[in-house]
């Protein structure tokens, strides 16, 4: 479905709650593809019958843009990058997942005893550890590590015969996510970043490096909004669900959700001292245990900001981490 000067949509099935993911074919030269879908052969099958429609092959593919390393958009990028000799590009920021041949489950991974130590101080359950999905060996299956020839900053010139587009780093949901933004058509390709009906959950994330403090991933977020608020912008192609064409309006409901979560959870640490999980607790009280690490991420995120602000104090106790509302 074409959905933009030169930009074709491709929905592609996902076994996920969110449901299909939105793959974008540029017919422009280089021909492009703007993320992929899990590799299932229902989603293989689906992009396959998507660039068919428009003419083309896997092999045509001249260059593969990965918005951010979350399987369901790359998943797919080995098989077809295995068909041609595309160049695949992505932020420094997710490079290590897409191409690790053991993905998420990397035992070398250093991320992961920083991770689970930080949890578990953050009042998780320690038997609760394994209900972050990305660590379920089935993830392994949904994806296919693929080699990223050229690593793109915000700000890069994305090349194109018939207008070049500009690469944004909008932190947040992913550290590095990247959205594609046409100045001259006034479109933005914001994979995961700005969805209509869905506020992304800035997950948790530890840099490769250990020396370097754990993002802030909701307070980044909230900072991408606003960058994006200073762009014109008039549509946005989205990785899940319906196109935007009223981005602000999104945007001010986005961050009106946020600030009245906040507010929630500064009440609840009014009351008496607790710990994320337990503010995990008190925002979904009828949490799904499969979206335990979503909800954990999102408590996080709202007790980085109300610390940021100034509105709450931590106490280290047996093993713990409480936090409290400051008088």
């Amino acid at each position: 479905m074409k959905v933009a000067k030169r930009i074709y949509q491709i929905p592609t099935p996902t076994p996920f709650y969110v449901g299909p993911i939105n793959a974008y074919l540029i017919k422009d030269e280089p021909i492009t593809l703007v993320d992929s879908g899990v590799k299932t052969d229902e989603a293989e099958e689906a992009l396959r019958c998507g660039l068919a429609e428009l003419g083309l092959a896997f092999g045509d593919v001249e260059r593969i843009v990965i918005t951010h390393a979350h399987l369901d958009h790359y998943g797919l990028a080995g098989a077809v990058a295995a068909e041609g000799t595309p160049t695949i590009c992505a932020h420094p920021l997710e490079v290590y997942d897409i191409e690790s041949e053991l993905g998420y489950d990397s035992p070398d991974d250093p991320r992961n005893d920083r991770a689970e130590k930080f949890l578990l101080e953050s009042g998780l359950p320690e038997e609760k550890l394994g209900l972050n999905l990305a660590r379920h060996p089935v993830f392994q299956e949904l994806r296919r590590a693929v080699k990223v020839t050229d690593q793109v900053e915000d700000g890069d010139t994305m090349p194109f015969e018939s207008g070049d587009m500009k690469v944004i780093h909008c932190p947040g949901h992913a550290p590095g996510m990247i959205n594609l933004y046409d100045p001259a058509e006034k479109v933005l390709l914001s994979g995961d970043n700005v969805l209509k009906h869905i506020s992304p959950v800035p997950l948790l994330n530890f840099p490769l490096d250990p020396s370097k403090p754990r993002g802030h991933s909701l307070s980044n977020y909230l900072e991408t909004l606003k960058k994006l608020r200073r762009l014109d912008i008039d549509l946005v192609l989205t990785g899940h669900g319906e196109i935007i064409d009223s981005l602000e309006e999104v945007i001010e409901s986005v961050t009106l959700h946020h600030e009245v979560r906040k507010k929630k959870v500064l009440r609840f640490l009014g009351k008496a001292p607790g710990t994320a999980y337990d503010v995990c607790g008190h925002l979904f009280p009828k949490l799904d245990p499969l979206h335990t690490f979503l909800a954990m991420s999102e408590a996080i995120g709202h007790i980085d900001i109300l610390e940021e602000e100034g509105a709450v104090e931590v106490e280290a106790r047996d093993g713990l981490n409480f936090f409290s509302a400051k008088p």
